[in-house]
C-alpha cells in the first residue's frame, strides 16, 4: 500500500506531536454541515457535540457524537435525543447546558439532580458514561447538584465546564481547571472554550491563548477531553458574546491557520501544517474594534473567581518552608 504524501505527513505530524496521554479534542459545531468532512477527517478531532441538536451525518464516522439535554424548556429536541440514543446508544453523554447562567437552562441544583436520576442517570445501566451539567462559574451550584445526585443513589463520571474569558486570562482558565478536580475528584471535560468579544483581541492572540491553553490541557492527566468553542465562520459566530476570530473557517468554509494548529499540532511553538492559511487568517477580520478599555475580567469572571478564591480559603495552608539549621 502506497500512502500519499499528504496522508504520510498526517500520520507524521500525528505521532510525533501527540501523546497517548493527550486531551482528546473535539468539536463544538455550529455551522454549516458540509464543513464536517473538510475537519472532522484531521487526526487531533475524535468527538464532537452541539449543546441541543442531534448528529452530524456529514461527520467522518471516526468521531463519536456526544449527546446533551440542554434543559427542561428545549424538552421537544430532547425526545428528538432520545429516539435517536433508542437506535444507538451513546459512549458518553452530558447534563444540562450552563444552568448557572439564566440565559441559559437556568436550572436550581436540587431540581436539576432530580432531572438527571429520572432522564440521564438510567442510561449508566446501558454503559454509558455520564457527564455532570456544564457550568461556567458556579462551583457551589455543582457542589450542590453532585451531593443530590449521590443522595438519590447516582453519581457522574466527569465534570463538564464552559470557559470563556480574556486572550490575557490563561492563569485564570488553569485556575478554573484546576480548582474545579481538586474539588470534585473527577476527570474534566471543557466542553466549550473561547476569548471573549469584550477583551477586544487580535486574531494572534486568540491564537496564542488557544495553542497554550490546549498545550497545558495535554498535560494535565484529568483533563480528559476539551472542545474550542470555533467550528464556526469567522465572519458568521453564533452570538456576539465570544469573538468571531475564535473560528476555525474562514468566510468561505476553508480551515484557518489556527484551526489547522487545533486538528494537527500539540506544541505551541510550531506553525501550522499550511502556510498559505497565515495569508487567509490575515485577509479576514484580524482584530476586534478595541476600545480605550478593553474588559479582560467580565462579572462572570469575576464570578467564577470569587467561587476559587473562597474553596482555596478552607484548604489547609501549607507548611511552612524548612530551613537548615
Amino acid at each position: 500500500m502506497v500512502l500519499s504524501i499528504a496522508a504520510l505527513l498526517s500520520a507524521l505530524t500525528f505521532s510525533f506531536f501527540v501523546s497517548v496521554d493527550a486531551t482528546e479534542r473535539g468539536l463544538g459545531w455550529a455551522t454549516d454541515n458540509t464543513y464536517a468532512p473538510v475537519i472532522g477527517s484531521k487526526p487531533r478531532v475524535t468527538w464532537y457535540h452541539h449543546w441541543e441538536m442531534g448528529p452530524v451525518p456529514q461527520m467522518p464516522s471516526k468521531n463519536e457524537y456526544v449527546p446533551m439535554f440542554w434543559g427542561p424548556s428545549k424538552w421537544n429536541l430532547w425526545d428528538e435525543r432520545l429516539a435517536e440514543m433508542k437506535k444507538n446508544t451513546p459512549k458518553h453523554l452530558m447534563a444540562f447546558n450552563e444552568p448557572d447562567v439564566p440565559s441559559q437552562s437556568h436550572m436550581d441544583p436540587n431540581y436539576a439532580a432530580e432531572l438527571f436520576i429520572e432522564q440521564i442517570y438510567p442510561w449508566s445501566k446501558k454503559g454509558t458514561q455520564l457527564g455532570s451539567p456544564a457550568i461556567v462559574w458556579d462551583l457551589n451550584w455543582m457542589a450542590t447538584f453532585l451531593s443530590g445526585v449521590e443522595k438519590k443513589g447516582g453519581h457522574v463520571d466527569f465534570i463538564c465546564l464552559h470557559w470563556y474569558g480574556s486572550w490575557n486570562d490563561l492563569a485564570g482558565f488553569k485556575s478554573f481547571v484546576t480548582t474545579t478536580h481538586s474539588r470534585f475528584g473527577k476527570n474534566i471535560w471543557i466542553t466549550e472554550i473561547g476569548i471573549t468579544s469584550a477583551s477586544h483581541p487580535s486574531q494572534s492572540q486568540v491564537k496564542n491563548f488557544l495553542m497554550d491553553a490546549l498545550s497545558w490541557l495535554d498535560s494535565q492527566p484529568y483533563a480528559e477531553r476539551a472542545a474550542w468553542f470555533g467550528s464556526f465562520e469567522v465572519g458568521n459566530p453564533p452570538d456576539d458574546f465570544a469573538t468571531g476570530l475564535n473560528a476555525f473557517f474562514n468566510n468561505h468554509g476553508e480551515i484557518s491557520d489556527m484551526g489547522y494548529w487545533y486538528v494537527y499540532s500539540s506544541q505551541p511553538d510550531k506553525r501550522s501544517l499550511r502556510s498559505r492559511h497565515h495569508r487567509i487568517a490575515r485577509n479576514n477580520a484580524t482584530t476586534d474594534p478595541s476600545p480605550d478599555h478593553p474588559v479582560h475580567c467580565d462579572d462572570w469572571c469575576h464570578r467564577r473567581n470569587s467561587q476559587i478564591e473562597a474553596y482555596l480559603a478552607t484548604l489547609p495552608a501549607p507548611p511552612p518552608p524548612t530551613t537548615d539549621a
